[in-house]
């Protein structure tokens, strides 16, 4: 099979799979489930997110959770083909894989989550769509994720890949869920009551940090060792994603998905066969707190350790 030929789309047989350049997406083929929780913790996966209340400005929801993210060993082709210069056909190539994603609420009976309706085996979150390796030049960029959620949502994140190596266990940045204004100015406590900065704050499930999730990840590493990591990076915030995401009208009018910001971290761990993967997600989401009329930022964070299964 040429590839530079091929301007359709269809899964790859699985002998044809087998020789597909998937680039830093290769790691990914399998499922991965949640890696033991870091001591203390309930969970290696949390979900914070603000959500208007009823009777409050806002409810600062904290869910620990389990996940399966299974990403397909049936590969993707496509071609894309543009216009000619000078008898030169402009063409590019993708590969990529299908992954699925399943959330599900890992609270205990006497957490504040089961009174929001997130009791454990609660499914919070599914999530279907593509992963894919930009053959040829893209703008920059060497990778792309396609996703569709049930809200109402789909995306179009772009990003890169990287190969190197972290030089301690201290690489990941503060997540921060405090919100701000649309032009990233702290909230006054005026415009979303005065409890806000404790509701975030206040640790539902010490020693949790829930306003800065990625302590999470900091712990699950510990004191292990990474001897190799590839790297994720993906933004729907950017001027190339054309907006990156789109929304029903009720989610537009209402708690609109602004932007999605997300890192991957494949790690191969010192005395461990099986591969380990982090990441790190913040969706922005954009509402007015009940009972107020200017819309502010609110981050809604995800983070997770994953373990590759044999």
């Amino acid at each position: 099979m040429t590839q530079d030929k091929f301007m359709g789309a269809r899964r790859l047989t699985a002998a044809e799979s087998k020789g597909a350049n998937l680039g830093a997406l290769a790691q990914l083929i399998g499922t991965w489930e949640n890696a033991p929780a870091p001591a203390g913790l309930l969970s290696s996966g949390w979900n914070v997110i603000a959500v208007p209340g009823a009777t409050t400005p806002f409810v600062f929801e904290v869910i620990p959770y389990t996940e399966k993210l299974t990403f397909s060993a049936a590969v993707v082709e496509a071609g894309n083909r543009g216009p000619s210069f000078n008898g030169n056909q402009v063409e590019q190539q993708i590969v990529g894989l299908i992954y699925e994603q399943s959330i599900v609420s890992a609270c205990p009976a006497n957490g504040p989550c089961v009174q929001r309706g997130f009791p454990a085996g609660t499914t919070i979150h599914e999530e279907t769509g593509l992963f894919l390796n930009v053959l040829k030049p893209n703008g920059g960029y060497d990778l792309a994720r396609l996703a569709t959620i049930p809200h109402g949502n789909s995306l179009l994140a772009l990003g890169t890949s990287s190969t190197t190596p972290p030089q301690n266990n201290n690489f990941f940045p503060v997540a921060s869920a405090i919100p701000t204004n649309l032009n990233g100015s702290a909230v006054s406590a005026n415009d979303v009551g005065l409890d806000y900065t404790q509701q975030i704050t206040d640790k539902q499930f010490p020693p949790f940090d829930q306003a800065n999730p990625n302590s999470a990840l900091q712990a699950a590493l510990g004191t292990q060792v990474i001897t190799a990591m590839t790297t994720l990076n993906l933004s729907t915030n950017n001027k190339d994603a054309g907006g990156g995401i789109l929304n029903l009208p009720f989610i537009t009018s209402n708690v609109s998905a602004m932007s999605m910001d997300a890192t991957f971290c494949i790690e191969t761990i010192k005395g461990s066969s099986a591969l380990q993967m982090q990441y790190t997600q913040t969706i922005n989401l954009i509402f007015p707190p009940t009972g107020k009329a200017v819309p502010i930022i609110w981050p809604h964070i995800t983070v997770n350790t994953l373990i590759k299964k044999s």
